[in-house]
């Protein structure tokens, strides 16, 4: 029995709703790439405006608040990979990516780090035919993946997305990127990628949200001490993963 035969008919309907959103995603991607460089006044540009409002504005949030709300970052990817099954690189990358959106941004940042990443990922298989050691290869798609951070940070004008940090951990992901992509192949380590960038938009848009403000303002501590409880309570969880329930399904119904 092939694979695609495994599906159920829910399950079907699921990956379509999936493609349509991932449709919706990349046209928003582009369109608030166009605004942020767009110098008239064109119908793209108004239509993000009217959506997201400037889509070049900072969060301007408290380096402590960032640092204390932090660790609840760190439940968002325990949740992730222990009860929903996602598969990212690692622990810190998602919360460090969503670190340096909260430094540059809510739509600069995501918008323009993701972009390096395809840049040094379109340049990696032409990089291979040269045949260069592996340290070679990664030092020189590294330096790519800067230089085009730089050029676009700079056509933007946006200080924060020159500092080290934010050029660091963009090329610490294409790093982990192309290891993923030597160790389980092409389709994975695209996977991984996407569910990475996912997570760090969502504790990005948690450490930012009005409760979270508030929670910081009123009782700071409070947050990583919440976050101990929930990741030790997380940790014991020993049940099938979300993903694991969706592959028995598919077999069940075969």
């Amino acid at each position: 029995m092939r694979s695609d035969e495994l599906y159920l008919p829910g399950d079907r309907a699921i990956k379509r709703t999936f493609q349509a959103m991932t449709g919706l995603v990349v046209a928003t991607f582009f369109a608030i790439m166009w605004a942020l460089f767009d110098n008239s006044d064109t119908l793209v540009t108004q239509a993000v405006h009217a959506v997201f409002g400037d889509p070049g504005r900072p969060w301007n949030l408290p380096q402590l608040h960032l640092l204390l709300a932090l660790p609840l970052g760190a439940v968002m990817v325990v949740f992730a990979r222990s009860v929903l099954g996602w598969k990212t690189f690692g622990l810190f990358t998602p919360m460090l990516l969503a670190l340096a959106y909260l430094q540059s941004g809510p739509f600069a940042g995501p918008v323009i780090s993701t972009a390096a990443i395809l840049i040094g990922m379109a340049a990696a298989p032409f990089l291979k035919l040269l045949n260069l050691s592996r340290v070679a290869f990664l030092g020189t798609l590294i330096a790519i993946v800067v230089t085009a951070l730089g050029t676009l940070a700079l056509r933007l004008d946006n200080l924060v997305l020159m500092s080290a940090f934010p050029v660091v951990v963009t090329a610490l992901v294409v790093e982990r990127w192309w290891n993923a992509w030597e160790a389980d192949g092409r389709k994975q380590a695209m996977k991984m990628t996407a569910t990475t960038l996912a997570l760090a938009l969502m504790i990005q848009g948690l450490v930012a949200s009005p409760l979270v403000i508030a929670l910081g303002q009123q009782a700071p501590l409070v947050m990583p001490a919440s976050a101990i409880v929930m990741m030790i309570v997380l940790g014991r969880y020993q049940g099938l993963r979300l993903s694991e329930l969706t592959r028995f399904r598919a077999a069940e119904g075969a």
